[in-house]
């Protein structure tokens, strides 16, 4: 399939995951928040503590990659081994109908991409042109590159790995500009990540304590922040949070016109990637739990008999879930096909599929070189004499 068909890849959160914190229950909250018939004050209160929570477990950590902090390596070195691995077998690839090249569609917004693409020396398409300030430009994406001798000239193609980031990045940065429309840069520095963690630092004090994204009990938070006053450090943390140029976790996506218009053309290339003859999608640390995204899989799924889509469970556990999200009833091409880990022996820790194991044990062995099996024998009858024997 590698071989022969367009490579798509789509990540979720729960690939960084040993990293960044997980989303847990927190875009369920958000969305329900809206829904509630309370005071405009504990909203706000309610949703900036949320957001407060997200900010500091899954935006903030990104300022450890950039310089890279020894906390940040083994999730570094995790994607940089998995990208070699990739590279390596679009490198081998046969055929001269397809370039050698891979889409990566990510709902994520850390930069654990981006480090460890660079740190490898991988071509990598981003959308972003120009050097001292990178602005996005969607027309970059399918760039071909290729590599010529200095001596005879001879050109050969290279691989590339076109990134795109569907939810944004905390790399981007929108500016204003009085003559022209809004515009995202890229921001180097993480910069604007600084400023929002200083509006945190100053309101921490004042929104509420959340101690896990897993089980968010809302009306406990919408109980505790009955009466409580809305502070103007929680004002000015917000304001800078809504400076942040991602997908907020909730069903009301981009708060800015670009951003949407942005975000919307990211998905059509994705849904026209998908109905592309002979393509593959390769899905891994995503729940489908996001309805726009599985509406599209499963759209492209039914209309696209040529369409593979393969689905790495991270548990054994999980596949039923991904069954209920995915039902066969929904994919008459039968082309959706779920992996799980071998069930574990009893006694045994519970296998997982994590980033490391689908590298070492779906993507290893296709540039592995096995010893080629023999396509003939010749046998050899080889007699010693016995030197010191009278019939010698």
């Amino acid at each position: 399939m590698v071989q022969d068909s367009h490579v798509n890849f789509l990540i979720g959160a729960g690939t960084p995951s040993s990293f960044f914190g997980r989303l847990g229950d927190i875009e369920t909250a958000l969305t329900e928040l809206e829904e509630k018939a309370v005071l405009p004050e504990t909203k706000q209160l309610v949703r900036a503590s949320i957001q407060g929570y997200f900010f500091q477990h899954v935006v903030r950590p990104n300022r450890q990659l950039i310089p890279l902090h020894a906390d940040a390596t083994g999730v570094v070195q995790s994607y940089a081994q998995f990208f070699r691995t990739l590279n390596n077998v679009l490198l081998r690839r046969r055929s001269s109908l397809l370039g050698k090249q891979a889409n990566v569609f990510t709902t994520n917004i850390d930069m654990v991409f981006e480090v460890s693409l660079e740190q490898i020396g991988i071509e990598v398409v981003d959308g972003f042109s120009g050097k001292i300030r990178p602005r996005l430009d969607l027309g970059e994406f399918g760039s071909i590159r290729y590599r010529q001798t200095t001596r005879f000239e001879r050109r050969s193609e290279i691989p590339v790995i076109d990134l795109y980031k569907v939810h944004g990045s905390v790399g981007w940065r929108v500016e204003s500009n009085d003559e022209t429309s809004d515009r995202i840069f890229y921001d180097h520095g993480l910069e604007l990540v600084g400023q929002v963690g200083d509006a945190y630092d100053a309101a921490e004090g004042d929104l509420l304590p959340i101690a896990s994204a897993e089980g968010l009990d809302l009306s406990a938070l919408i109980t505790a922040a009955s009466g409580k006053l809305l502070t103007d450090a929680i004002q000015q943390f917000t304001a800078a949070y809504d400076t942040l140029a991602i997908v907020n976790p909730e069903k009301s996506k981009f708060a800015t016109t670009v951003l949407n218009e942005t975000y919307y053309e990211l998905f059509r290339r994705f849904a026209n990637e998908l109905e592309k003859e002979n393509s593959l999608l390769l899905v891994h640390g995503f729940s489908f739990r996001d309805e726009h995204i599985r509406d599209l899989v499963l759209r492209a799924a039914r209309t696209n008999p040529t369409l593979q889509v393969i689905v790495f469970c991270y548990r054994r556990s999980h596949r039923a879930d991904y069954e209920a999200l995915l039902p066969e009833s929904e994919v008459k091409n039968g082309n959706v096909l779920l992996v799980t880990p071998f069930a574990p022996a009893e006694g045994d820790d519970e296998l997982v599929i994590d980033f490391d194991r689908l590298r070492e044990t779906y993507f290893a062995p296709l540039i592995s070189d096995p010893l080629p099996a023999p396509d003939h024998v010749v046998e050899l009858d080889v007699r010693v004499g016995q030197e010191n024997t009278p019939d010698a």
